[in-house]
This record gives structure tokens, C-alpha cells and sequence, in this order.
């Protein structure tokens, strides 16, 4: 098949050639000469795919079989690892570089794609994970420079983890203090952020999964088998660790749920022995305060001073005692 002539590389963040004694960088005049003279070292090229003409780039790249093309541009982003026509290629979940958030930060996608002698990556937005590795770029070929671009990602994840884990364990001591209001609000922001870092991780893992299971590999894949291996174990624990998490969250969300319901209650049972309490006298009230006559204590004429008062708020007194009394002897208070 004849491919057009290789456009300028626009839109290179980072590129490196393998020469066997380490990564030497290349700029991007670097890049099209190295191409020009036939690929001859292994290399990684890192562009932005926010630049449409990086797009055009990788496109034209002949090196790279089509699916594999297809992959580094396509605008559908979601996780996955695939091998066609002797190429490993796919993305790869990282979170955001420069997302300066208390919470979880936004989650972006690593399009990349591996042949033996090349790694193409490609992002949409500064990453974490892809970040750290160029920041001290230690591999010498391009699969070990894969595996430490997902180990440093995993290990942000991790990290991710880790400070979600630590939230839970506050709330779950702050349930557990007599006296305590439940922290709602708290607990819904976490279980939601787990819930996304379980959505992130878990499609990695069955990809990373699948990939070891796979039969018909290409020839130059058991390099990568065992960084691999190790990075799908990682992310096996974090799936683990995740499921534990939400398993902690759902626990400590049926605790608030419960406490409140409890001071529900409780409030509840104070208004009905108010009500009780006052439901007598609120009736020997209504009835002295009757303009009628004839009632006990009370002057027909209003002349003198009569005892019906006292003897209202004596019975009114008696009532309220005698209601709680009741309530008690029968285990309501």
C-alpha cells in the first residue's frame, strides 16, 4: 500500500531514540530525520493530539498498521488493549497533570501504540503518569518504556487509593463518637469517587487480564511479559482495595443512615411526651377557661377572689406528673 508523504511533526511533545546506552532526546526536526534515514533505532514519540495537525501526523506514520492508527487518534476514549498485525495497541487510563483538586482529579486516557521498534503515545491532556516517566526516563527500549508509563500511572492510582481509604477510616471514627452527626454529605462524595476510580481500574484490569490470556502474541510480546504481569498484578490489588473501599463506604452510609434515623426518633419521642404531658392539662385549662358558671371555685359575680385558679393549676400540675409517672412505669421514657 503506498502512503502519502509524512507531514511535518507538529504537535511532538517529547521524542527519544534508544540507542543502547539510554534515551537520547529528539526534537522534532530530529524525528522527521530519523524517519527520512529508515527508523534504523527504537524510539517513542509523546504528541498532542489537540494539535490536528499531530493528527495528520500519526496518520501518515507507515510504520504503524491501520488499526493501530486508528487507535492513537480515535475520539472515543475508553480503556482498552488490543493486538492486531503485530502491533499492542489501545489506551490507557491516567489522571490529570495539572488538576489541582482536593478531590479525585479528572481521569484522561493515554492512546498509545507498540511495535518492537516504536512507541507512539498520545494524549488530549497533560498526564500524570506519562509525566513522571519523561521526567526521568530510564528505559532503553520502547515496551520498557511502555510498562513504566503504566506503572506510574498505577502508582498514581494507588496513591488515589490510599487518601480515599483514609477518608473512610475519619468518617468511620467520627460515626463511631457518641454524640456524632452523620457526615452525609462526606460520604456521598467519597462513595461517588470510588465508584469512579472502580469504573477506571476495573476495565484495566479485565484488558490487562485478557491480554495475558491471549494465545497468539506477537513474537517481540514475552519482552514485555513479565513488567506486564507485574503491572496486572497491581492492578488487581487496586480492583481489590477499590471493592473493599465501596464495601466500607455502603457500611459507613447504612451507619449515618441509622443514626439519623435514631435522632429522628428521638426527636419524635420527645414531641409525643410533650404532647401527652400537656394533652390533661391543656383539657382542665379549656374547662375553667369556660365563660359559663357554676364552675367549681369560681364567684358568680366576680366580686371575690375565688380558689377555681389554684385548683387549675393544681390539676394541671397533678396531670402532667401523673402522665409522665405513666409513661415510665410503662418503659416510654
Amino acid at each position: 500500500m503506498d502512503h502519502p508523504p509524512l507531514p511535518r511533526c507538529h504537535g511532538l511533545i517529547a521524542g527519544w531514540r534508544f540507542d543502547g546506552a539510554g534515551a537520547q532526546p529528539m526534537s522534532a526536526a530530529a524525528v522527521e530525520g530519523w524517519i527520512a534515514t529508515g527508523m534504523a533505532e527504537p524510539a517513542w514519540l509523546h504528541l498532542d493530539l489537540v494539535d490536528a495537525r499531530a493528527r495528520l501526523f500519526i496518520q501518515a506514520l507507515a510504520a504503524l498498521p491501520d488499526s493501530a492508527r486508528a487507535a492513537l487518534v480515535d475520539a472515543e476514549e475508553a480503556t482498552r488493549i488490543e493486538m492486531a498485525e503485530g502491533a499492542l495497541f489501545g489506551c490507557l487510563p491516567d489522571t490529570h497533570y495539572d488538576a489541582d483538586r482536593p478531590d479525585l482529579p479528572p481521569i484522561g486516557m493515554l492512546h498509545f501504540a507498540l511495535l518492537p521498534g516504536l512507541l507512539v503515545t498520545a494524549r488530549r491532556h497533560p498526564l500524570r503518569g506519562a509525566h513522571a516517566v519523561m521526567q526521568s526516563l530510564s528505559a532503553t527500549t520502547p515496551p520498557e518504556a511502555l510498562a513504566a508509563t503504566l506503572h506510574a500511572s498505577l502508582l498514581e492510582f494507588s496513591r488515589l487509593i490510599a487518601a480515599l481509604a483514609h477518608r473512610v477510616a475519619r468518617i468511620e471514627d467520627q460515626l463511631l463518637r457518641p454524640g456524632a452527626e452523620a457526615p452525609r454529605d462526606a460520604l456521598a462524595a467519597l462513595r461517588r469517587e470510588a465508584l469512579r476510580l472502580a469504573r477506571t481500574i476495573d476495565p484495566l484490569t479485565e484488558a490487562m487480564e485478557e491480554l495475558a490470556e491471549e494465545e497468539e502474541t506477537p513474537a517481540w510480546l514475552p519482552a514485555l511479559a513479565t513488567p506486564l504481569l507485574r503491572e496486572a498484578r497491581r492492578a488487581r490489588a487496586a480492583s481489590r482495595a477499590l471493592a473493599v473501599l465501596q464495601d466500607r463506604g455502603r457500611i459507613a452510609q447504612d451507619q449515618a443512615a441509622a443514626l439519623a434515623t435514631e435522632e429522628t426518633n428521638r426527636r419524635l419521642l420527645v414531641l409525643s411526651v410533650i404532647s401527652a404531658a400537656m394533652l390533661p392539662a391543656s383539657l382542665v385549662a379549656g374547662i375553667f377557661g369556660m365563660n359559663v358558671g357554676g364552675v367549681p371555685g369560681v364567684p358568680a359575680d366576680g366580686t371575690e377572689a375565688g380558689w377555681g385558679f389554684a385548683m387549675a393549676m393544681g390539676c394541671i400540675g397533678a396531670s402532667v406528673v401523673g402522665v409522665l409517672a405513666a409513661l415510665r412505669l410503662g418503659r416510654l421514657l
